[in-house]
């Protein structure tokens, strides 16, 4: 009965080293998102940079890709691109340029093909029009 036991104990500690060498991509994570609000807040016609932290390269976790989510605006549930990973900070930014007002979810999700690895969102509230300078962006009535 001790020689089962020991058996069993050890099967599964064989069993357990694969699951623990692949805990690095397993455990990948965005770490959080943001937006470089203006004083004067979001505008739609104007591009704001969202900047993801990420824990792991892009090259090991997949790629991140930036969606709207929730809120009463339309769009929602639309997919707006893919960021562009800077390996020297971990983070992934993607320019954003706001199609409706109203409050809605920018959501970033990690993945590689067919695996999720993670997700992470950001409130904000876009409050009018405007009309992007190159420099500024001018609030619209």
């Amino acid at each position: 009965m001790n020689v089962r036991t020991r058996r069993f104990g050890f099967a599964v500690m064989l069993a357990a080293v694969p699951a623990v060498l692949a805990a690095p991509n397993a455990t990948a994570a965005v770490t959080g998102v943001s937006v470089a609000q203006p004083a004067e807040g979001l505008r739609t016609g104007c591009s704001y940079t969202v900047t993801i932290g990420v824990d792991a390269p892009v090259s090991e976790a997949g790629e991140v890709t930036i969606g709207i989510s929730g809120g009463s605006v339309p769009g929602n549930g639309k997919q707006l691109g893919v960021a562009v990973y800077h390996p020297e900070n971990g983070t992934a930014t993607f320019d954003w340029t706001p199609e409706y007002t109203g409050r809605q979810n920018l959501v970033a999700q990690q993945f590689e093909p067919g695996q999720y690895t993670s997700t992470d969102y950001i409130t904000v509230e876009v409050v009018g029009r405007g009309l992007n300078t190159g420099s500024s962006c001018l609030p619209l009535p």
